[in-house]
């Protein structure tokens, strides 16, 4: 038998490691139900509350999110150049909104290891530890939930990746300002997963405005 709801959040509260160790990507309805619980406008919420979070990865041939190498700034072109001997001839770019972290720490995670947006807290909170499927236990050592309940939200799983999926689509087809109206204007770049620098939102909307061409 498992573990009830409530010895659940016991042992949650008495670890919180993920909300020390993860940056929580959010989606644009999730915005708009945590900046009405917090009672601030969603502007205010993604811009004081959150940042960009842009993954690139090498990727040359036409698709979704794969834009052209030689029109990015100047300045990303330098960071990708300092890593890369031969950048490719594009990347798929992941642009998403975080929660902010303060000192390593989810924004929202106060004493206690209590959430302060709990009630309306992201799909991923909601499911974590994401793949909590045998064979997986090594990936989150530190997670006591996952070793004494062994829950399986791998359904759970598949739908935030469709989620996801579908949010890409999105921002592919419309562009990431009419996907969001607000966002932030600063966040961090990633090479891969090795963070390379800063990113602005004027840096990221030069970058996804060229696509690589069929």
């Amino acid at each position: 038998m498992g573990l009830s709801p409530k010895e659940e959040s016991v042992i949650c509260l008495n670890c919180g490691e993920c909300c020390k160790k993860y940056s929580i990507t959010i989606l644009p309805k999730e915005s708009k139900k945590i900046s009405k619980f917090l009672k601030i406008s969603n502007k205010k919420f993604l811009q004081e509350k959150c940042e960009l979070f842009v993954k690139i990865y090498p990727k040359s041939t036409p698709g979704l999110l794969t834009c052209t190498t030689c029109f990015f700034p100047k300045k990303i072109g330098l960071m990708i150049d300092s890593i890369l001997s031969y950048p490719p001839h594009g990347f798929f770019v992941v642009p998403q909104i975080i929660l902010k972290r303060i000192d390593g720490n989810c924004e929202f995670l106060l004493q206690g290891n209590k959430c302060k947006i709990y009630s309306k807290r992201p799909f991923p909170c909601k499911v974590f530890p994401f793949m909590v499927v045998p064979g997986y236990e090594e990936q989150y050592p530190f997670c006591e939930l996952f070793k004494k309940s062994g829950k399986d939200n791998v359904k759970k799983s598949r739908l935030f990746s469709k989620k996801i999926t579908e949010y890409f689509k999105t921002v592919d087809k419309i562009g990431f300002e009419k996907t969001w109206k607000y966002f932030p204007n600063n966040g961090k770049l990633f090479l891969s997963d090795e963070l390379i620098g800063e990113i602005s939102f004027k840096q990221l909307k030069t970058m996804l405005n060229h696509k690589v061409k069929k």
